[in-house]
């Protein structure tokens, strides 16, 4: 018997990702991340916090599964960042208090492939923009939906407001998409010598993520308590 809890207890530490995996993946991923936080929380410092404690609680609580890390990973560096316009969030909810949504499609679940489709669009659009466009709660519903693929339902207990403030912030949000989406693309233009505050040369996001403009490093803690 003890041979099989032994057996037991390898693979169960086999299927959970280390200290040292967490950190890593929190270090490649955090352009992408901090990007993802940006469009929540419309602030840059914030932005990267949100990164750091998602990273920091992740490390000192329990592993999450090493096949579904970077799915954590987005996870709750969102739910961090919420964290932070909570308030912003709540303060706009009486303005879609009587307002609906006529669009069923919006209330459907999206399959992967048009959620991935959205959300490459949603990460190539100049995230400034997004911000000066959509309300915060409108960009939380946006980031949910289309980063971790939550339900109506889900957006609502998460950000704590009710059913229908979902459904009309979503529909704002995805109404917007779909503008953005059949616009016609502008020509490229030269590039040009003067930077903007989010151009920092840093390199593209990998797998076809976009190349959003939210470029500045976030320095992540350092390997104090992790191991290999």
């Amino acid at each position: 018997m003890s041979w099989f809890h032994a057996g037991m207890n390898y693979v169960e530490d086999r299927s959970h990702a280390s200290s040292a995996e967490v950190l890593e993946c929190f270090l490649e991923e955090r352009q992408f991340l901090s990007q993802l936080a940006f469009l929540i929380t419309g602030d840059q410092a914030s932005a990267d916090q949100s990164v750091l404690n998602a990273c920091e609680m992740t490390v000192k609580g329990r592993s999450p599964f090493r096949d579904w890390l970077l799915e954590w990973a987005k996870a709750a560096t969102i739910t961090n960042a919420m964290s932070k316009c909570a308030e912003t969030m709540s303060e706009r909810e009486a303005g879609y208090k009587d307002q609906g949504c006529s669009h069923s499609e919006h209330t459907l679940q999206l399959d992967a492939e048009q959620r991935t489709a959205n959300f490459n669009i949603l990460l190539k659009t100049d995230t400034l923009k997004v911000v000066e466009e959509l309300d915060a709660l409108s960009r939380a519903v946006l980031v949910l939906r289309l980063a971790i693929g939550s339900s109506i339902r889900d957006c609502a207990l998460r950000l704590n407001v009710g059913r229908a403030t979902v459904l009309a912030a979503n529909c704002r949000a995805m109404t917007w998409l779909c503008e953005l989406r059949s616009a016609p693309v502008p020509e490229v233009q030269p590039t040009s010598s003067t930077k903007g505050p989010h151009d920092e040369g840093c390199p593209s996001h990998r797998r076809d993520r976009g190349d959003g403009l939210i470029c500045r490093q976030v320095t992540l803690p350092g390997r104090v308590g992790v191991h290999p």
